[in-house]
Formats: structure tokens, C-alpha cells, sequence
């Protein structure tokens, strides 16, 4: 179900969605954007508070450092909710994005806040369970554990006991809350790091854009209760739709001592739609596959059942900023046939999320002379910038 559309800017703009009643656990929409001369794929994540996993699956033919200008980029604005209590913070570490349910207010509909973050890579897994914020914090100073104090100093970087709040050597940001399970924070990042929210990256922590955190530490308090959970495989309905969305773990260069993280099959996608959805239902089996074997967490429709009418207008559509609030629109910038690929600005793409030019890229990234045969970013690129935004962590 794609919807193209410009959709306009907006910096800080995270998505805030009408809570759909009950059965119904469907928001958002999928929407296209197309893409400037002057950004990279992952500038268009933080645009449109997406995470780096999240718009790599949904666009897998676009070069990530050099999109072509005006091509079509995906935004994967649309979700399942998790099959869970609808209150309080609940982390889906399978699609790297924490979802929040405000406190219910009288006369006020109820509403459903989303981000993308970044959790524990393979070695330092984000646990499971139930907890709390036990704390909230601005500027928070680092107090690395002595693991992670034994493993830099392994590799030649040692780290001091205490790094204070405001360095800009910190890693946890200008804001965290604090969790009921010992050393794990929900926490801000290094600026210079911030486009690889939504990778498995983490000691463990939960990750989140600078933006996102800061709206997140004013509207949760103390004692707001924590699911954190592992939902690779999700069911939702939207006035009749069954929605099907599959998260497959992608690949990002593990170390090849640990084993990979495990890919979900599709007996096991099939036998779950079964219990949720009835003996009744008829699954088209070929879809769920490909759905499966793709694994982009993209929702898809797989069949429909009654639903009584709706009066209520744009259930699960995102609540959109005031126009005379919003930042100008997109211009519509078509891609021009005797475009061609420039390595200067390949080199120049990178270079704005790097410190430094990135080791793994080749001398001469194409052979061809136009921009659309510039090579598809993968695993290679995807263990170096996983590296990269893991350090000091």
C-alpha cells in the first residue's frame, strides 16, 4: 500500500499518531519523498525520523551515500502496533523502534508517539522484560562499566572512570532515563554519530536522535513502566485490512566468531498467522513468503475481513503540524538522463557523517559512467559505519 507524496520537512518532527480503537492496530502510511542533489539516504532517516536499518531495507537498490537526485526514496512511515498493553514506553528490539502511550486524559483522544533507536549489537544484547524509568537525567555523565573498560583497553583505547556531562566526548547526550535494570539508559547520542540510530550498535543501552530524546524526557516521568520485547513478526488490522510485517535481521557485519543473528522462517510466520487469525482465514502462502524472505518490516496487506463502517476520518493517519508551522515543501526535481555519477560527491556524502574518509571505500567506486550505476551500499560498508558509531560506547 504505497502512497506517493511529497511530504513536507519538518526538523524535530517525530510521528505522533491518533490511537486506532480496538481490533484495529494500524498507523501511519507509506509515503515517497524524492531524493536532493545534496543528501544522502540517511539524512532522509533523520529527516523523517526514520532509523538507518529502517530506510536501507525499505530502498535496498539506492545507494545510501549518493541517492540519484530526484529518485523515489521510500519512507516506511507505516506500522503495526506491538501486540502488547497500549501503556507506557514498549521497546520491539526486532525493528529498533520504541513506541509510547501517554497517560489517557479526559476529552483528549488518546495518541501513540514512535522512534527509531539503536540497541545492543549481537555480543551485548538488549534484555527482555518489564521495568521502569527509575530516574531522569539532563546531561548526564558516562560511567563506563569495567567491561566495557576491559574491552578498549584490549584494543589500545583506554577509557577514563567518569566522562562528565556536557563533554563532548560523552556519548549518552544532553539527556537519559534511567531504567530499573542495572546500568541500561534510554539516552541521546554524540551528535557526530546520530545517523546510525537504528542499528544494532549498543552495549546494550537504547539509543535515540538528539531531537527525539528531548521530546521523550519531557513528556515521560518517573515510574512510566518499560516493555521491552521481541516481536519480529507482527498482525495488525485496519478498517478490514490484515496487515502482515516481517522483520528480518540485516546483516551488518557481525563478528564471524559469534553466530548470526537468526533469521525468521516462513513455517514460523505462517503458524502464527494461523493461531491469531483463524483456520478460517485464507493466507496466501506465496506472499507470506515473499513478505518473509524479504523481511524490510514494511506492512503488507494479506486479506480483509468485515470491519463495521467507520465515521471517524484518517484513523491511524499521523497528526500533522499546522500549516503555517511547517517548513516549506519539497521541490519536485525530476532526475536528468546525462546525470552522471560524480566520485567527488560520493566522497563528499560520506564525508559529512565521518570524521574522517572511511577506510572501506574502494579507490574507484564505479566503473561507469552514469550516476545510476553507482554500486549498492552492503554488508562491507554497513560493519565499518557499525564500528564507527559503536566507538567509545
Amino acid at each position: 500500500m504505497l502512497i506517493p507524496a511529497l511530504f513536507p520537512a519538518l526538523p524535530g518532527w517525530c510521528e505522533t499518531f491518533p490511537l486506532p480503537p480496538a481490533p484495529d492496530s494500524v498507523v501511519g502510511e507509506v509515503r515517497r519523498v524524492q531524493a536532493r542533489s545534496d543528501e544522502t539516504l540517511v539524512d532522509i532517516a533523520r529527516e523523517f525520523d526514520l532509523g538507518y536499518d529502517q530506510i536501507v531495507k525499505a530502498n535496498p537498490s539506492v545507494n545510501r551515500w549518493l541517492p540519484d537526485e530526484g529518485a523515489e526514496i521510500t519512507l516506511p512511515q507505516l506500522y503495526i502496533l506491538p501486540g502488547t498493553t497500549r501503556r507506557g514506553l514498549v521497546l520491539n528490539i526486532a525493528e529498533l523502534r520504541l513506541y509510547y502511550f501517554p497517560p489517557q486524559k479526559r476529552g483528549v483522544p488518546q495518541e501513540v508517539l514512535t522512534f527509531p533507536v539503536s540497541i545492543g549489537r549481537m555480543d551485548w544484547r538488549t534484555p527482555l522484560g518489564v521495568t521502569k524509568v527509575v530516574a531522569k537525567e539532563r546531561n548526564p555523565a558516562w560511567r563506563p562499566p569495567k567491561s566495557i573498560r576491559d574491552e578498549h583497553a584490549r584494543d589500545g583505547d583506554p577509557l577514563p572512570e567518569v566522562i562528565p556531562g556536557g563533554s563532548p566526548e560523552n556519548p549518552l547526550g544532553n539527556f537519559a532515563l534511567r531504567l530499573g535494570l542495572p546500568t541500561y539508559l534510554i539516552h541521546g547520542v554524540d551528535e557526530r554519530k546520530s545517523f546510525g540510530i537504528g542499528m544494532r550498535v549498543t552495549h546494550g543501552c537504547v539509543r535515540m536522535y538528539p531531537e527525539d530524546i528531548s521530546r521523550l524526557f519531557e513528556l515521560v516521568s518517573v515510574s512510566t513502566p518499560v516493555l521491552i520485547i521481541d516481536q519480529p513478526i507482527k498482525i495488525g488490522r485496519r478498517d478490514g485490512q490484515v496487515l502482515l510485517s516481517v522483520h528480518q535481521p540485516l546483516d551488518e557485519g557481525e563478528d564471524e566468531s559469534l553466530p548470526p543473528l537468526p533469521r525468521v522462517t516462513t513455517e514460523r510466520v505462517i503458524q502464527l498467522a494461523r493461531s491469531e487469525l483463524g483456520p478460517e482465514f485464507p493466507l496466501p502462502l506465496s506472499l507470506i513468503a515473499s513478505i518473509t524472505e524479504k523481511g524490510s518490516g514494511v506492512p503488507q496487506e494479506i486479506g480483509r475481513t468485515a470491519s463495521p463502517a467507520r465515521t471517524q476520518q484518517a484513523i491511524g493517519a499521523p497528526s500533522i503540524t499546522p500549516p503555517e508551522s511547517r517548513a516549506p515543501e519539497r521541490p519536485v526535481q525530476a532526475a536528468s538522463d546525462d546525470d552522471t555519477f560524480s566520485e567527488e560527491s560520493y566522497y563528499r556524502g560520506l564525508a559529512r557523517h565521518f570524521d574522517t574518509q572511511p577506510p572501506f571505500l574502494p579507490k574507484s567506486p564505479v566503473a561507469a559512467s552514469r550516476r545510476t550505476s553507482a554500486p549498492v551500499t552492503g554488508p562491507e560498508e554497513d560493519k565499518v559505519v557499525r564500528h564507527y558509531v559503536e566507538d567509545r560506547y
